[in-house]
């Protein structure tokens, strides 16, 4: 067998090859010791050996899977991983917008390192993303936007990102400082985002949000989401 080949250091984005084979890693956060894991060429034994490769770093507890829809879990599940965390995964036509209440004004890859303060004050510490994870967000699809929100001295409040590819649209992030939470700002953010991607041509917007987050599921359907389904999964293999 021929052994996984690893370019990069730990806790940086790795790349995990052998052959043709191809897969990436990076820290799933600052607050979790484990790492995110996405394959891009490759079946459950390549995956299954690439687990074993990263479960070997020192302190790594675990090795995630991005989420993922029932259809695509068979060779994660095959390698040894298994249930880790829910999402529920909603979609929005993008007919009837409604206009922001708030100022919403469109930022870039500099105003990342503002929203990560925003984004750690806003989630748990298994939800949050790093810096890198932010700007993965934002170069995940073709075209990609971030939306802020500021208050009247400057400060952030509250940011999105939004992405397209084709017809489709996804809000890949939102956070709200929680000191100006439950003031219509992250309604705001939807709505733009939503009038964002309209603009770029995407008939529809998609977004996950963990399940039991009861506050965000009941903005999103208040905002035209649907459940499109409540099993798409993160999948964890652990020490």
């Amino acid at each position: 067998m021929v052994r996984i080949q690893i370019h990069g250091t730990w806790p940086g984005a790795l790349t995990l090859q052998r052959g043709w084979y191809r897969a990436v890693a990076r820290p799933w956060n600052e607050d979790v010791p484990m790492a995110h894991f996405r394959v891009e060429r490759g079946g459950s034994g390549f995956l299954g050996d690439c687990a074993e490769a990263l479960l070997g770093l020192p302190g790594l507890t675990g090795v995630l899977s991005s989420p993922l829809l029932p259809g695509a879990r068979r060779p994660w599940e095959e390698a040894g991983f298994t249930l880790h965390a829910r999402l529920l995964l909603l979609r929005r036509e993008l007919n009837g917008l409604v206009q922001p209440e708030h100022q919403v004004k469109a930022g870039d890859r500099r105003d990342l390192s503002e929203a990560l303060a925003v984004d750690r004050a806003a989630f748990e510490p298994f939800w949050r993303l790093d810096l890198l994870g932010l700007r993965e967000a934002v170069t995940a699809t073709p075209r990609g936007a971030v939306h802020l929100v500021r208050r009247p001295g400057g400060g952030l409040t509250g940011f999105a990102i939004t992405g397209v590819g084709s017809s489709l649209a996804y809000l890949q992030r939102l956070a709200v400082d929680p000191a100006w939470q439950s003031r219509g700002i992250g309604r705001s953010l939807v709505r733009s985002a939503a009038a964002w991607a309209q603009r770029q041509g995407a008939t529809a917007l998609l977004l996950n949000t963990p399940d039991g987050n009861q506050s965000a599921a009941s903005l999103y359907a208040t905002e035209g989401f649907r459940t499109v389904t409540r099993d798409l999964a993160v999948l964890g293999r652990m020490t």
